[in-house]
């Protein structure tokens, strides 16, 4: 690849960290409607494209760095910091192999498959952060088994509407992008 083409790939993955940073803030006023427990976020997406589009190390490497942003942006640098960005360089990373094991196909089936279960990870992740979280800092875990149902569900629901999306917004970025 051309140094002008990996300059491209390097300004959209900067991008979409920072749409994720953007994203992420918005999730957060919905999660204080629902007691701080369910959060229906759109953050994940930015994620998924550059995974789509270049692989799981660039999309982990966005989910790092635009979680890590905004981990410094709304709490500063905690003892629980780097926890709270796992998840969302796991979903880079799982969303990328699946992507490729899958062909790098853009039928509806195989995306609603593949960003479900990168969505169910990700949120399983969450929660055992949402512990360590509350075990390390001591506050009250009572609500996470009646919240993780409702996560999952909000998880599924979410993935379903990226995969009918994702395509759309790829192969826009592509055609204007990546000439």
């Amino acid at each position: 690849m051309s140094r002008k083409n990996e300059i491209i790939k390097l300004c959209i993955c900067s991008v979409m960290a920072a749409l994720y940073v953007g994203l992420d803030f918005l999730a957060d006023i919905s999660s204080k409607l629902f007691g701080g427990t369910i959060k229906i976020s759109l953050s994940g997406l930015p994620i998924i494209i550059v995974a789509v589009m270049f692989g799981p190390l660039w999309g982990a490497a966005t989910g790092f760095v635009g979680a890590f942003l905004g981990q410094m942006i709304t709490y500063g640098f905690t003892a629980t910091t780097l926890l709270w960005v796992m998840p969302a360089t796991f979903r880079g990373i799982i969303m990328g192999l699946l992507f490729l094991a899958f062909k790098k196909s853009f039928k509806t089936t195989f995306l609603i498959f593949e960003i479900t279960v990168s969505s169910l990870v990700v949120t399983a992740i969450n929660t055992v952060v949402m512990y360590l979280d509350a075990k390390i800092y001591k506050y009250p875990i009572e609500l996470f088994g009646i919240a993780l149902v409702y996560r999952i569900i909000v998880a599924v629901i979410t993935a379903v509407v990226f995969a009918l999306i994702v395509p759309y917004i790829v192969k826009s970025i592509k055609k204007v992008i990546l000439k």
